[in-house]
């Protein structure tokens, strides 16, 4: 098949911008509230809303898909879970409560809206994900739950906004805010070992040994899919089978040899979304945007307020409170950056560690609170 120039505009473009984007990234050439997934939606949607060249939906849908299904098994395999359970304590304790809170209040926000927002248990899920591991789970719940995919780029787009603004809260003035609200931080000697090194992955040699084992986990994934559904391809069925097959090989010490396979992953998420961006015309969103951006506003306040008072009740120090939400809401990326900011290295390895658990548990939680919602809408409609 013969590809029109447009189409290999974007996919030039979906290719090779996210190597510029991890670049800026590393060079610290980004402001506090933005990151290399920033950049990557931001350019898919400017081409897409000035309508610089035709997109080709159906082409850049499927390189969403197929990179997102790629990307997904590479991040996990960076999980360590003995590892991380061994070093996290309270930070561990602390992630649990914010993941409780956001499953709670995406679940009370979406009951909420549930008369006035159709899909409004897709939004809670894809929530939940983002408020447990961040962006990646986003996309991987929304691609399980075959979300509209203008769904996934306003929750990105209400992220930026509001996830955004409370990141730069973080490395500003709430810190001396949150000292008056809970105890200090107590120092302890040999916290600093890290849960995932921040190198490259090691070369074109290594780099294709672990895009082999993620491919490899994705075809064993799509032989289970057909063994139990019947199909190939069933995108909440398959998700599962990934994440579940990738995190039952991170207890095997041979995931180990693969070295660090969290910026190949990265990658293939950058891909997923300039891809994602390219396919976002706001122009055709706007009935729908306010509404997501005021539903991701209301979850936002409610998980971040209960979690701080349940923090409160459970007397935690003030710098395990702030990793352990950056933590669920935005990566191990931001993580090192409010560790920085907030200048407290010893916490940076339970921080990073509990963020990737984040990203193994986040998929399962999402698509649960997704079933648990509907079935709850549909036993109200029968009553």
């Amino acid at each position: 098949m013969t590809l029109a120039v447009p189409d290999l505009l974007s996919l030039a473009l979906a290719v090779f911008f996210p190597v510029l984007a991890i670049l800026a990234g590393r060079r610290k050439w980004l402001p506090d509230w933005s990151s290399s997934i920033i950049l990557c939606y931001g350019i898919g949607i400017v081409v897409s809303n000035l309508r610089l060249w035709p997109v080709n939906s159906v082409l850049m849908e499927s390189l969403a898909g197929g990179s997102m299904l790629l990307g997904l098994p590479l991040l996990l395999f960076a999980v360590r879970l003995r590892d991380s359970y061994r070093h996290a304590g309270k930070m561990l304790f602390s992630f649990a409560l914010c993941c409780l809170t956001g499953i709670l209040c995406t679940c009370g926000t979406a009951l909420y809206f549930a008369d006035q927002f159709e899909n409004s248990w897709q939004v809670a899920a894809m929530l939940t994900g983002l408020y447990t591991g961040g962006t990646p789970n986003v996309q991987a719940i929304g691609v399980a739950l075959s979300a509209p995919p203008e769904y996934l780029v306003l929750i990105q787009a209400a992220d930026v906004l509001l996830g955004g603004a409370y990141l730069l809260g973080l490395v500003t003035f709430l810190p001396a805010l949150y000292a008056r609200i809970f105890p200090p931080t107590p120092l302890q000697g040999g916290a600093d070992a890290g849960a995932i090194s921040s190198d490259d992955s090691g070369g074109l040699w290594l780099g294709g040994l672990q895009l082999s084992a993620a491919a490899t986990v994705l075809v064993a994934s799509a032989l289970l899919c057909r063994v139990l559904t019947g199909i190939w391809f069933d995108p909440t069925v398959l998700i599962l089978l990934i994440t579940t097959l990738s995190l039952a090989l991170t207890l095997h010490s041979g995931v180990e040899s693969l070295g660090n396979t969290y910026p190949l992953g990265e990658y293939f998420v950058l891909i997923f979304c300039v891809a994602l961006g390219l396919l976002a015309d706001f122009r055709d969103l706007a009935d729908h945007g306010l509404e997501l951006l005021y539903f991701s506003a209301v979850a936002l306040a409610a998980t971040t307020l209960l979690h701080l008072v349940l923090a409160r009740l459970f007397r935690l120090d003030r710098d395990t409170v702030i990793l352990s939400s950056v933590a669920a809401f935005y990566g191990p990326v931001f993580v090192v950056q409010v560790a920085a900011a907030i200048r407290n290295r010893q916490l940076l390895a339970a921080g990073i560690a509990v963020s990737l658990i984040g990203f193994g548990i986040g998929n399962y939680l999402g698509i649960g609170v997704a079933y648990a919602l509907r079935w709850l809408g549909s036993g109200a409609a029968a009553g």
